[in-house]
């Protein structure tokens, strides 16, 4: 079982790592606007959270791009069963200004850590509206978002938006990924088919969903 115990979280599967700011910033204002090919989706919550993700390969290359600069791969790689690489499934932007209570949820289960979540800002985040999860001893805590730092979790990690309000929109540059093997697929698919209209399967090739996204941004 490759399960791991975050100390400082006091939390299963979950790590704080760092990343280049300037990487996740090319997913701010005008930028991320300018990129061809995306997609929405708003999920039945009480916020007003959007999944903003590609719909066609070509927008998903963009995310790989980043996904690949940034040197997520090198955080997880030891937790996965790899052949080759380690593939992004989908990459996306997390924005909302509100959120009224929380949906606690988890992404992964019972995957044994062969995928993994991670969220990170691309521009500064108002103080109090972070991350809700829940610690191994039962209590809720926070995380709060950091310009240059990701949180980066796997199976049975439960957490939510904290409720707040912000002036702006808050976006968070958000990638799925994990093993290149096959047989774990069915697994990982349970939990992302319904977040991004296109995504890039272990094997490389690319499959369309059934999530029900509106056209363009």
């Amino acid at each position: 079982m490759r399960h791991f115990f975050n100390q400082q979280l006091f939390a299963t599967n979950v790590m704080t790592v760092p990343v280049d700011a300037a990487i996740a910033a090319e997913f701010s204002g005008e930028a991320r606007r300018a990129i061809s090919g995306m997609a929405t989706v708003k999920p039945d919550w009480p916020s007003n959270i959007e999944w903003v993700a590609p719909s066609q390969p070509e927008a998903h290359g963009v995310f790989e791009s980043a996904f690949g600069r940034m040197g997520v791969a090198a955080h997880v790689r030891g937790f996965l069963d790899v052949h080759r690489e380690v593939r992004l499934y989908a990459g996306f932007m997390v924005i909302r200004s509100e959120c009224s209570a929380p949906t606690f949820h988890v992404d992964w289960i019972n995957t044994n850590n062969e995928a993994f979540t991670l969220l990170t800002p691309v521009s500064p985040v108002p103080k109090g509206f972070g991350l809700l999860y829940r610690r191994a001893d039962g209590q809720i805590a926070e995380y709060d978002y950091n310009v240059g730092e990701a949180i980066v979790f796997g199976d049975h990690f439960y957490h939510s938006t904290k409720p707040g309000r912000s002036h702006e929109p808050v976006v968070l540059l958000c990638f799925e990924f994990g093993t290149d093997k096959m047989q774990h697929w069915d697994k990982i698919l349970a939990t992302i088919a319904g977040q991004a209209a296109i995504l890039r399967r272990p094997d490389g090739e690319f499959m369309q969903t059934n999530a029900r996204f509106g056209a363009g941004y």
